[in-house]
């Protein structure tokens, strides 16, 4: 209990709240272990919340008392949700919407009959139809005590996909479906490995993960690292099963791990910051576990004929050594670029 009682003050102190060690104390439980570990506290998402909450004041006891507790499809891990499904869109639609027009007021969105333009939709499409295709079979959830996974939010959607003039290989994707794609990832990765950036993306709209605690604005910052790291690696997950059933082998989400990992130590630059994405290794390995690839080939072999392509199928051009040729074509050109001053 001492223990733990350490774990909090380091919390309370970063938040510059005082006087919370003694409602913190009454809230947790005694913990079995001796030594316990603040990466061990986070994965109980009512412990979280309760340290949040107490550590950030009245306002995140306000908004706790209307959050709910959600399993996410695909991993099945219960998490904490602080908005609901019409508060989410309400949210980041506005966002990017505004950003949008930005976009075009600087005129890099691309043409959307531009060939890079639908090959970017059409590659989003099947990952779209196989998101919708495969989530009533695994959202399936044994026992009748435990909660079903939340797929509601993912109801009337409008979806739309444009492609950005960006050099920077890049996609997000918001609530409501609105998906963007820079002209970098497109120039830089093949289509089975552009398949994985947007499964990705649209794996964290299904997850939710916008709308879980540590997104809170009162959510202490000591949380919000293992949160986002965990968070990138459930996107990875659930971006390589959609992957298999779009159709296009899965084992193309460690291509692209391994490719995008090179471009960034072409690229690196120093930063102050504490980098918020785990490492590439590290998402790698998560990746390579038998439950997720048996579940992902699963998937993939039983996706309908027209999803992927006669390649792709066949497990054509996604070889290592041309990921790492088409790497080093890449960073030669970037340096030829630089000493000529093109």
């Amino acid at each position: 209990m001492n223990c733990l009682l350490r774990t909090s003050r380091r919390l309370l102190l970063v938040c510059k709240q005082a006087g919370g060690v003694r409602r913190l104390a009454s809230l947790l439980p005694p913990h079995a272990n001796p030594v316990p570990r603040f990466n061990q506290l986070y994965r109980n998402p009512r412990t979280i919340a309760a340290v949040a909450a107490l550590t950030s004041g009245a306002e995140a006891m306000a908004a706790l008392r209307h959050y709910d507790l959600e399993v996410v499809p695909y991993t099945n891990r219960t998490h904490i949700v602080i908005r609901s499904p019409q508060s989410e869109r309400q949210l980041w639609e506005p966002r990017y919407t505004k950003q949008k027009k930005i976009w075009a007021s600087k005129s890099r969105i691309v043409d959307p009959l531009h060939p890079d333009s639908v090959r970017v939709r059409r590659i989003a499409e099947k990952v779209i139809r196989a998101t919708y295709r495969t989530l009533p079979i695994n959202s399936s959830h044994d026992g009748t005590k435990s909660p079903k996974p939340q797929t509601s939010h993912l109801e009337g959607f409008e979806w739309e996909v444009i492609l950005i003039k960006d050099n920077k290989p890049n996609a997000f994707c918001v609530p409501g479906g609105h998906i963007a794609v820079t002209a970098g990832l497109v120039e830089q990765f093949t289509d089975a490995e552009i398949a994985f950036g947007i499964a990705h993306e649209i794996g964290h709209i299904v997850a939710r993960h916008y709308s879980e605690v540590c997104y809170a604005k009162w959510s202490p910052t000591l949380m919000f690292w293992p949160f986002i790291r965990r968070s990138e690696m459930e996107a990875d997950h659930i971006g390589t099963l959609l992957l298999g059933a779009a159709g296009f082998h899965p084992c193309t989400s460690l291509l692209f791990l391994r490719k995008a990992a090179m471009i960034e130590r072409a690229l690196w630059v120093p930063r102050d910051s504490i980098p918020l994405h785990p490492s590439h290794k590290r998402r790698v390995e998560h990746l390579y576990q038998p439950k997720i690839m048996e579940e992902a080939m699963k998937l993939y072999k039983e996706a309908p004929p027209d999803e992927g392509t006669s390649s792709q199928a066949t497990g054509e051009g996604f070889s290592f050594r041309q990921t790492l040729g088409d790497a080093c074509k890449l960073i030669s050109t970037r340096l030829r670029r630089v000493l000529t001053g093109g």
